[in-house]
């Protein structure tokens, strides 16, 4: 059984990161942001079944290279944003992976096709206000949706949280580039389905590995 204790550490990081984005305190909104994927990280490896393998270390690699996306994901105009976004693709094609070989546990259910609308429907509705980030969206868009897809093929808790994450890079998409039509609170709404997907899929992805654990341990 998991002990859930060590992702209360996560949590709390993250509900302060959300709370100081809600009250506007810069000088606690941003620190705690640095923290979100270090803390899950932590929580992943004291939760985790021992010994350590090559899919939980590429776990471990996917909130790496999340934790470096939010370094740099902030501000589209920013020189640096390029390569936020880039860890993020990368993050994404990890978790693509895993999802179809370490903790995959049944078919991508054809429902899943919608999300090929989804990345058409985005586009269309921005290619305007992308301008020179238009292809680098579209590969990212592309990279997301497989990984979202990919997540049906596990469990509840990972598809849940892919969900999220699909929603606040959607919310995220919208803020950069359509500024016009941002709404209030938008980086804590933001933020608050971005660190629940992060937590849903470290969740998920533990007590898949785990299961796996038990079955190869019993079937040998």
């Amino acid at each position: 059984m998991i002990n859930f204790r060590w992702f209360g550490i996560y949590g709390a990081v993250a509900l302060v990161h959300v709370v100081s984005l809600l009250g506007g305190w810069d000088a606690i909104a941003t620190p705690s942001k640095l923290l979100l994927m270090p803390a899950l990280g932590v929580a992943v490896v004291l939760a985790s079944a021992r010994p350590f393998r090559r899919p939980d270390y590429g776990f471990l690699a996917a909130l790496a290279l999340a934790w470096i996306g939010d370094i740099f994901v902030a501000d589209a105009a920013s020189s640096s944003f390029i390569i936020g976004l880039a860890a993020f693709l990368a993050a994404h094609a990890v978790y693509l992976a895993l999802f179809l070989t370490a903790v995959r546990s049944r078919r991508i259910p054809w429902g899943t096709a919608v999300l090929v609308v989804w990345w058409v429907g985005l586009l269309v509705i921005l290619r305007d206000d992308l301008g020179l980030f238009f292809v680098p969206l579209a590969a990212y868009g592309a990279v997301l949706a497989a990984s979202t897809a990919s997540a049906f093929a596990t469990n509840r808790l990972i598809a849940s949280g892919a969900v999220l994450f699909l929603a606040s890079d959607t919310a995220l998409a919208w803020a950069l580039f359509a500024p016009t039509a941002a709404w209030w609170q938008s980086d804590a709404v933001i933020m608050a389905l971005y660190t629940g997907g992060q937590l849903s899929i470290a969740i998920g992805f533990v007590a898949a590995r785990r299961a796996s654990r038990k079955t190869a341990s019993v079937s040998g």
